[in-house]
């Protein structure tokens, strides 16, 4: 009842080695038309949707499975070219977005986006998404072979994702979590915005 598409990826890197076939086409407004043709048709048979790889994964060579890729571009840059597909199928009306395990250096060199509450907050505030944001999954090795499995958890979760895709140790990020939670290192309303905008979703 939940499917993690469409891709909204450009496939516009000839290098990339994980999106290519994924994608829906090598421009925005092909990508845009068509991921939204098919958000509508999941919509109209009650099926939730998930638009990803936020920001864009499509213009990278690298394979976010084993090592962590860079998108090197600026917010002009993004707003004409990786964001296109992203806002016409918020504006359709899709379920949910998931994060991509990319670095973006000229918005936050230090996190890729799954961990970064400045990209993350350019889905919220820039393109308006006000729905579930899911990451993609915590044991890819862009995350694990730097930040360790059960941290980036908690980093993803304080940035701003609301469901944490398969984290290495289930049991271990939750008690992680809820002892960020307790100290005060994620403040409460985090996690109430995570649950209302499950309820939401559900």
């Amino acid at each position: 009842n939940w499917v993690l598409a469409p891709v909204c990826d450009i496939n516009n890197n000839p290098n990339n080695p994980v999106i290519n076939m994924r994608a829906w086409g090598e421009d925005p407004w092909t990508v845009s038309n068509l991921t939204v043709a098919f958000n509508r048709g999941l919509v109209s048979q009650g099926v939730l949707s998930c638009a990803k790889h936020f920001p864009g994964h499509g213009d990278t060579s690298v394979d976010s499975h084993l090592e962590l890729p860079t998108l090197d571009h600026d917010l002009n840059r993004l707003e004409e070219v990786e964001f296109v597909p992203f806002k016409a199928v918020i504006a359709s009306g899709v379920d949910s977005v998931m994060s991509a395990h990319v670095l973006l250096p000229y918005i936050d060199p230090n996190y890729p986006a799954t961990l970064s509450s400045q990209v993350i907050n350019l889905l919220r505030e820039k393109i308006g998404f006000e729905g579930l944001l899911v990451t993609d999954a915590l044991v890819m090795e862009a995350i694990t072979k730097t930040f360790g499995g059960k941290e980036a958890a908690v980093m993803a979760f304080a940035a701003g994702a609301d469901l944490l895709m398969m984290p290495e140790d289930p049991d271990e990020v939750i008690n992680s979590i809820c002892a960020a939670l307790l100290s005060g290192r994620i403040p409460m309303k985090r996690l109430e915005q995570a649950l209302h905008r499950r309820k939401t979703l559900l």
